[in-house]
């Protein structure tokens, strides 16, 4: 039987909505395409001046009365919402089933971030909406040789921390088994005269039980963890081409979404350093490390890039506290496959899909010995040279052999050379002289000793040309970015900015940011030391868990996903429109040869489409639409659309672009949509194994022994059909020799049947049977208590679309996204 576009329809499920019972099975409600708020309601005002997250299921599925084949069904989102202030994206997920309903999918979004490694047990005894704990318990103890070691976890704002009760047994009402994720505000170190603490958001909604309270004959059942954040989730958005695409690169405006709707602040930083120096009295000439930067532009079809460096600095040993080993890129950092150290030369490989023919320059990063060297201070401070900030590694011995030897370092950020091993400060190192200063400290005397950078002071003062830094922002707001810096030669001020894209230009002055990273070419030589620069930081603040029923800490990336992946499908194409006034028998249209899709819609988004081609024929090969009918008993005015499209694979996601696996076969125009497709397999209803047992007690993961009786599924096969099917696992539990009970493993008991006559229980939301047993199936042998067991497999898959309103004013009062499902015929 042919499979028309009638066929393929989008079920909505028992219930839409946003209560906590929305979702559940499939009906035979059919998504009406061009209707609006079919599948989501209308967004309201308080929507747009709260923000929103809705989510709804969607059965795609073949809707045919027998048992035909969809091949590699597959969804998209083929045309994006036009407020900018909406988003829509498909979840997909392995553990999404037909019972599901609204809680069971808020799980499975929430499911990205679990609870991890143990950081202590037997943490405090937690009240009811506590929010801080002492700092004495992120220090935890082992034994080892009959000496007890102990170890103190540092924990910095921000940390996504996991606090759970835990204990083996049954569950003790007293105390029931929750696990609580919060973000740490604020965290200070215990010290000999000063207990620190931890501060958390948001405040625990339950108690916890003290270190030596008993459960189930357990201590210690308080845990706090540190989280696992790998979401097993794939995202399918849609975003448009900024550029025409005719080849494997593809420009897009985005390859990533907000899951969670945002606020966003945008806070100043006006005054930023490279160099040392702080309000706590670092030496404002001592200086970060700053990489040497060659660059070669790249070939068409080369693909490694050979740099002569004849003073490339190594630490074979691991003495200092930053890595020396170089660094390439390409466009982006995932496009080189390697970087070779050879004798007088560094190797550059890029990967076999980078995109040589791209006019772009291959860049390689290293640390020069021509400038540093690594210094030990079991040696002589060397004259003329002083430490660089953030490379100082160093170990301390206690006097008091009870204490471990602890390894030492400068925290990161900080630019005064304090150095802390993992408890507290223990001294502090001058940059420009190399002493170091000891600090009273709990465990008593020691000795320290430590390795660094230097660098010569004259070169310092002899200026530089380039320079490369990462900036104090994690999230920058390009354009806000403004330096100044004195010229060697005169002392004179030259200054830059950036704009949107992070290109930097200004007098003498040119470079990039990208990612962070802030590249800086002088046409003069600088002072780096007096190198000031603006930058404004966005902070994204999240709504809290009550607002909307998802906690914003269980969702990776701070709700940031990635809408494409490597090896993912994406759907290219682009549609145009024209209007047909006064259809006629016998009218033509124009419209592009080859086009994929092609309709007449009237003024109600109803399609004109017949299988019979009723009111217009398309031939595809020559772009003419030919009117069979006047359209009478549609409301005009009419719509005639042709898309032009096709399925690519990914091979590589860039920040704004996406490279393909292989050409596309013609050209797209700007603003064509791109959107990554979540493929549903092929589609058809049919039966799994059949197994028969001789007694089932509720196990739905274990079959028992063969039964005396057996159905004969191979010359009377279980009958299924594509619109009725659904996916379950049926047990047929026999009461007597003929008689037995049908259940289903989420739908429970749902009919009662006999050998004697055929078997068709009804499924109540299409008004068909699920399947149909033939009595000549069963055949004779049955006993009671023995059971039969089988899967039935939908035509259908669902599917979870997830729309977020973000806050704000819209000028849009009429909206849509549109959701295409396509497949092929076996």
């Amino acid at each position: 039987m042919t499979i028309t576009r009638n066929d393929l329809k989008v079920f909505k499920p028992e219930l839409l909505g946003s209560s906590d019972e929305a979702g559940g099975l499939r009906t035979k409600n059919a998504i009406e395409s061009g209707k609006l708020n079919e599948l989501f309601s209308a967004i309201s005002d308080i929507d747009h001046a709260q923000s929103a997250i809705d989510i709804a299921k969607c059965y795609p599925a073949l809707d045919t009365n027998n048992t035909s084949t969809l091949l590699d069904g597959h969804i998209f989102i083929s045309e994006p919402p036009s407020d900018p202030l909406v988003s829509l994206m498909l979840v997909e997920s392995d553990l999404l089933t037909d019972a599901d309903r609204m809680t069971d999918m808020k799980e499975i979004i929430e499911s990205g971030v679990t609870s991890g490694r143990l950081i202590r047990d037997g943490g405090p005894g937690f009240l009811l909406n506590q929010n801080s704990f002492s700092a004495d318990y992120l220090q935890s103890s082992t034994l080892f040789n009959g000496r007890e070691y102990w170890k103190t976890t540092t924990l910095s704002p921000g940390t996504v921390i996991a606090i759970s009760v835990e204990y083996s047994g049954n569950e003790v009402g007293e105390w029931p088994r929750k696990t609580h994720f919060c973000k740490v505000v604020s965290a200070t170190a215990s010290t000999a005269s000063h207990s620190g603490g931890v501060r958390f958001e948001p405040a625990i909604p339950f108690a916890t039980p003290d270190p030596n309270q008993g459960v189930n004959g357990e201590s210690r059942c308080t845990k706090l963890r540190f989280v696992n954040a790998v979401s097993p989730l794939v995202f399918h958005g849609v975003a448009r081409l900024t550029a025409a695409a005719s080849a494997k690169s593809v420009a897009v405006d985005s390859t990533k979404a907000s899951l969670l709707p945002a606020i966003i602040t945008e806070v100043p930083k006006p005054g930023n350093t490279i160099t040392g120096g702080s309000e706590d009295g670092g030496d404002l000439t001592a200086s970060q490390v700053f990489d040497k930067t060659l660059t070669q532009p790249s070939i068409e079809g080369t693909f490694s890039y050979v740099f002569t460096t004849p003073d490339v600095l190594d630490d074979p040993d691991g003495l200092i506290a930053i890595s020396l080993l170089p660094t390439g890129s390409f466009r982006s950092s995932n496009q080189v496959q390697s970087v070779t150290i050879g004798v007088g030369n560094i190797t550059v490989t890029l990967t076999s899909f980078a995109h040589t023919h791209i006019n772009d320059n291959i860049t390689l990063r290293y640390k020069s010995s021509y400038r540093y060297a690594i210094y030990q201070s079991s040696a002589a401070f060397p004259s003329e040279k002083q430490l660089t900030v953030g490379t100082i590694k160093g170990a301390v011995v206690f006097d008091d052999s009870n204490y471990p030897s602890q390894e030492v370092y400068e925290r990161a950020g900080e630019t005064t050379g304090k150095l802390y091993d993992g408890v507290e400060l223990l001294a502090t190192v001058d940059y420009i002289t190399g002493d170091i200063t000891k600090h009273n400290v709990s465990r008593g005397t020691f000795t320290l000793t430590y390795a660094g950078l230097v660098e010569s002071s004259s070169v310092v003062a002899a200026g530089d040309t380039t320079v490369s830094f990462q900036l104090s922002a994690n999230e920058p707001k390009l354009n806000t970015f403004y330096l100044q810096v004195e010229r060697i030669s005169d002392r004179a001020i030259v200054s830059a900015s950036a704009d949107n894209n992070g290109v930097v230009t200004g007098a003498g002055i040119s470079g990039t940011i990208t990612n962070g990273l802030v590249e800086l070419l002088f046409t003069n030589a600088v002072d780096l030391t007096t190198l000031r620069y603006d930058i404004t930081e966005q902070y994204r603040q999240l709504p809290p868990a009550e607002i909307y029923g998802l906690n914003p800490l269980r969702i990776p990336n701070e709700g940031i996903v990635d809408i494409y992946r490597q090896w993912g499908t994406v759907a290219l194409q682009h549609t145009q429109y024209q209007p047909i006034s006064a259809p006629a028998v016998g009218q033509s249209k124009n419209i592009r040869a080859g086009a994929r899709f092609t309709d007449i819609t009237d003024a109600n988004g109803a399609s004109l489409w017949t299988p019979t081609d009723e009111h217009f024929t398309v031939n595809k090969e020559a772009g003419m639409v030919t009117l069979n009918s006047d359209f009478s008993g549609f409301t005009a005015p009419f719509v005639l659309s042709d898309t032009i499209g096709e399925l690519a694979l990914v091979a590589v996601v860039n920040d704004a672009e996406l490279l393909l696996s292989n050409e596309l076969t013609q050209e797209y125009p700007i603003n064509s949509t791109v959107a990554s497709v979540q493929i549903l397999g092929d589609l058809q209803a049919r039966v799994g194994p059949v197994r028969d047992m001789t007694a089932w007690s509720n196990n739905w993961a274990l079959d028992g022994a063969p039964a005396t009786g057996n159905l004969n599924s191979v010359d009377f096969p279980i009958e299924v059909s594509n619109d009725t099917a659904v996916n379950e696992e049926w047990v047929l539990l026999f009461t007597s020799e003929s008689a037995f009970r049908c259940i289903g493993q989420r739908l429970g008991q749902i009919a009662t049947g006999d050998t004697i006559n055929d078997f068709a229980p009804i499924n109540p939301l299409t008004n068909s049977p699920f399947f149909i047993i033939r009595a000549a199936a069963f055949g004779g042998g049955w006993s009671a208590g023995e059971a039969l067991r089988f899967e039935t497999i939908a035509s259908a898959q669902p599917v979870m679309a997830l729309r977020t309103v973000q806050a704000g004013h819209s000028q849009v009062t009429t909206d849509k996204a549109v959701l295409s499902f396509r497949g092929n015929e076996s």
